[in-house]
């Protein structure tokens, strides 16, 4: 294929994950939150198993590989879309996308921690997109505050981006020796399937007399398209580009929620979340352009 069509995926990976903020935020309206991750998830992992079968590629993991897989499954599926949906239910969907930006952040500390050594410019982006978080939590330059949503989700957040980081670090050598596809499908089915218990708490709190055909729409949405296509379109724009040209489309995410938080939810951003966002990004990229030597 030619190279254009990796930034094509990478852009439709970015801006179906952008628009899964405020798209969920109308579904937990209805939905109990540990409902929703788990029934959402599910369906997710059932759409790339059927993927995976398509391509010839069912085959389990070898045994050595189920650990590891598994507490991928755990980390970046069952903890953490608890913990994202639960979030989501507390505070604004456009602080969510904001806060959850930081997981590259995290990722970098968890890779210093891990015996590489970050430059002198990657830590001054590490200050940086947490001097972003704190103004787009406090949403003031005047007095310690919180504006829009509650302190508990937006904490939420931060532990999601956390997961995240985790995930992909630790991903990285399954990611190598099974394939991107593999290594996600497999982990997402375990994942899943560990927060299935979790249909059990609020299924009875369900409206069901509230489950209009745009809640249907917009579920099967983040179930579908962003839990398991979403995956695919990035992966797709990783193999095609590298990682390096690649990652940069990450830092969009953010700004499609944004967009669509304000037109699909009416939410409201402080010209103070605005320009927290806009530092975030700026201290991500310093993280990005810094180089990270192993440790001696």
């Amino acid at each position: 294929m030619k190279p254009e069509r990796g930034d094509l995926f990478m852009l439709m990976a970015v801006i179906v994950w952008g628009n899964t903020f405020p798209t969920a935020k109308y579904v937990l309206t209805v939905l109990p939150p540990p409902v929703y991750a788990a029934s959402r998830y599910l369906l997710a992992a059932a759409t790339l198993m059927i993927v995976l079968a398509l391509r010839g590629g069912l085959q389990p993991p070898r045994r050595q590989d189920l650990p590891g897989l598994i507490g991928l499954g755990l980390v970046g599926i069952t903890l953490m879309q608890l913990l994202w949906t639960n979030a989501l239910d507390l505070t604004t969907a456009s602080k969510g996308a904001i806060l959850v930006s930081v997981s590259p952040v995290f990722a970098l500390l968890i890779s210093a921690f891990r015996g590489q050594r970050p430059a002198l410019l990657a830590w001054l982006g590490v200050l940086l997109s947490f001097g972003g978080v704190f103004l787009v939590i406090n949403n003031s330059l005047t007095e310690i505050t919180v504006g829009g949503g509650s302190l508990a989700g937006d904490l939420l957040f931060l532990l999601v981006a956390f997961c995240w980081a985790n995930y992909s670090v630790f991903s990285t050598p399954y990611l190598a020796t099974l394939g991107a596809l593999r290594t996600t499908a497999w982990s997402m089915l375990f994942g899943a399937l560990l927060l299935s218990p979790a249909l059990f708490f609020g299924i009875g709190d369900i409206r069901w007399e509230a489950v209009t055909p745009a809640i249907v729409a917009c579920y099967a949405f983040t179930a579908i398209i962003a839990g398991a296509l979403g995956y695919l379109f990035w992966y797709a724009g990783i193999a095609r580009l590298g990682v390096s040209r690649a990652v940069i489309y990450s830092y969009l995410i953010p700004v499609f929620a944004l967009l669509s938080a304000v037109s699909f939810l009416g939410e409201h951003v402080s010209p103070v979340q605005f320009g927290g966002a806009i530092v975030v990004i700026a201290g991500l990229v310093l993280t990005r352009i810094s180089p990270v030597k192993a440790r001696d």
